[in-house]
Order: structure tokens, then sequence, then C-alpha cells
């Protein structure tokens, strides 16, 4: 038991020394490879992961760059389009407001908007694939924004969708 536990936490470490990521110079989309995060839970019967917002954050801590800022992080309960979870968080350099959303291998796509985050952003899983969160104008008005990801083969597609009055 204590083997297989030193060759797991071996086989992570090294895997995380060596995880490497890829940024897009635009911040819509981008693909990044990092490490998987491991979860020993055994009170798990049916033999599938226990997310925890932990583990999110811990995949994202992986892959995050000088410029990010992280905010908040949701679980995909629903695993839409094999998703577990999703990270918010500001690109200071770009000025852009981004969400990644991760799958269980650590692998995120990200898309991003050139908007102000709200003070309170209030970041929360919809289902379906979809999150929101409050972004502000340049005039104050809070408004809410709406991300849904969808995952067919190898297309990753992306709905953004604002409240703001037309």
């Amino acid at each position: 038991m204590k083997r297989a536990l030193l060759f797991i936490f071996m086989t992570v470490c090294v895997l995380g020394m060596s995880a490497c990521s890829s940024k897009d110079a635009m911040p819509e989309t981008s693909d990044s490879t990092s490490n998987p995060v491991q979860n020993t839970d055994i009170s798990n019967l049916n033999g599938g992961k226990i997310w925890s917002e932990q583990d999110i954050v811990s995949m994202f801590s992986l892959v995050q760059e000088t410029d990010w800022e992280y905010i908040d992080c949701v679980l995909i309960p629903d695993h839409a389009s094999d998703r577990v979870g999703a990270v918010l968080f500001r690109n200071d350099k770009e000025q852009t407001s981004n969400v990644a959303f991760f799958d269980a291998d650590g692998y995120f796509q990200q898309y991003g908007t050139y908007a102000r985050m709200s003070d309170e952003p209030d970041f929360q899983y919809l289902g379906g694939g979809a999150v929101t969160f409050r972004l502000e104008t340049e005039d104050g008005i809070i408004y809410n924004y709406t991300i849904t990801i969808s995952i067919d083969d190898s297309n990753v597609n992306f709905k953004a969708e604002d409240d703001l009055p037309k």
C-alpha cells in the first residue's frame, strides 16, 4: 500500500514538473496540457472520481500564467461535454475576463471577452455546459454574461450571451 501511494505521488510530481502549457495570441479559445489531479478517495463506491473545487483550482494552478488572476471556480456535475469544472479568471495583460473549462485529465478550453469583471462576479454553473458571471460596462451597469461550451468530436464551440438591453 505504501509503495503504491509512493509511486502515485512520484508520478504526479514528475508529471507536474513536465506539464506544459500553450497560450494563443487571442484569448478566445486555447487548449492547454496540464497534469491531472489524482483523488484517492476510496469512499466512492461506483469507481468514478469525486471532484471538488480544490481539484479544479489545483488543475488551474498547474497551467496558470503570471498575467492570470484566479477569481472563482465551479464544478460541472453533469459532465457536459466531458468537462468536470470551470475557472473564472482575469487576464491582466490582455484585459479580458475568461473562463477555462477543464476535463478530467486537466486539459482545458478557454473563452474570453474584452470586458471588465464586476467586483462581485457571482460565478455559477447553470447546467448543460453553461456558466454565468457578472460584468460591468464603462458606465457602471452590471450585467450577466453566459458562456456555453459544446464539444462535438474535435470541434469546440462557445456560445456567449449577455442580458444587456438592446
